[in-house]
Parts: structure tokens; C-alpha cells; sequence
């Protein structure tokens, strides 16, 4: 889910603020907002490159705002970099890197089972949909071997004695 983060917060896009403390403690992800707020009449905001981040120019520039109150969407993973290119903002810390990761993704993806795989599994007849299993609670008020769960862990100690 997309969440909004207004730079500096509170302070908004200003000198004397530390952007890289306050980068370190969010979580930023795809589809996040980043509102910009700042009297226009003393910053902007220029989004860059890695280069011209370190070296607080704007000969690579990719996007410029400048109504005091700007909102990006960062919406593909990788690295973000604004500045305030007016004359010694960014070199005064007025810059800010934002990196945004890519959606993590199952380490292994279930293969189905393919035809000839043996069939002497129990089948469902009445066609209704497995049940859905929840987190173990500690103060749940149910047994531990209940009658739903006694078939299904014959099957694991079955499936257990025929692979040792």
C-alpha cells in the first residue's frame, strides 16, 4: 500500500535538516508519495543524477519543481535524487537520496504435480475449498491434535516413512 512522506516532515525542505537521518528511518516503497514543501521564493527542487547529486549541479536534469508544495510519485524501483540548485542550498545539505527497492519476490515458486504422480491421494468430493490455516496463537482455546488435523498428520508421518 502507497503511503505519503513529507520531506523533512514537520520542517519540510529546508536548511538546517539532516535528510540522509530522516531517509534512514522510513520504508520507502513503490508508489510512494514525497510532498516537497517549501516557500518557493527561497528553494526549489530539482531531480537528478547520481553525478550531479555529488557534486550539487543540475547539467543532468530530469524534472524541476517549483510551487513550494510539489508531490512525486516514485513509482519504478531505484535511486532517487533531488537538490535545491539555488547557489550553496545543496552544498548546505538541501539535497536528498531516496531509494526505493524492487518488490521482493518468492525464493521458490510451487511446481504442480504432474500426470502420472501417484493417485492414491484422498480426493475431495464435495468440491468445497481447503480451509484456511491461521497463525498459532498461544492463548487459542483449541487442542492441539484436534479431529481436523488427525488425517493430515497420518499423511505427514506417512509421507515421512516412505522418504526414510
Amino acid at each position: 500500500m502507497a503511503n505519503v512522506y513529507q520531506v523533512g516532515d514537520s520542517k519540510g525542505w529546508t536548511f538546517n535538516y539532516n535528510y540522509d537521518t530522516w531517509t534512514f528511518f522510513k520504508n520507502f516503497q513503490l508508489g510512494d508519495t514525497r510532498v516537497f514543501n517549501y516557500d518557493p521564493r527561497l528553494h526549489n527542487v530539482k531531480q537528478v543524477n547520481i553525478d550531479d547529486y555529488n557534486t550539487c549541479s543540475n547539467k543532468t536534469l530530469i524534472a524541476s519543481f517549483n510551487s513550494g508544495s510539489d508531490s512525486v510519485i516514485l513509482a519504478t524501483p531505484g535511486d532517487y535524487y533531488f537538490l535545491c540548485d539555488i547557489p550553496g542550498h545543496c552544498a548546505s545539505g538541501l539535497k536528498l537520496h531516496v531509494i526505493i527497492a524492487a518488490p521482493a519476490t518468492p525464493l521458490v515458486t510451487p511446481i504442480a504435480p504432474t500426470k502420472g504422480y501417484p493417485d492414491h491421494f484422498p480426493s475431495n468430493p464435495t468440491n468445497k475449498p481447503p480451509e484456511t490455516l491461521q497463525p498459532y496463537h498461544p492463548s487459542a482455546n483449541t487442542a492441539y491434535y484436534s479431529s481436523k488435523w488427525f488425517p493430515m498428520s497420518m499423511l505427514f508421518s506417512l509421507i515421512l516413512a516412505l522418504c526414510f
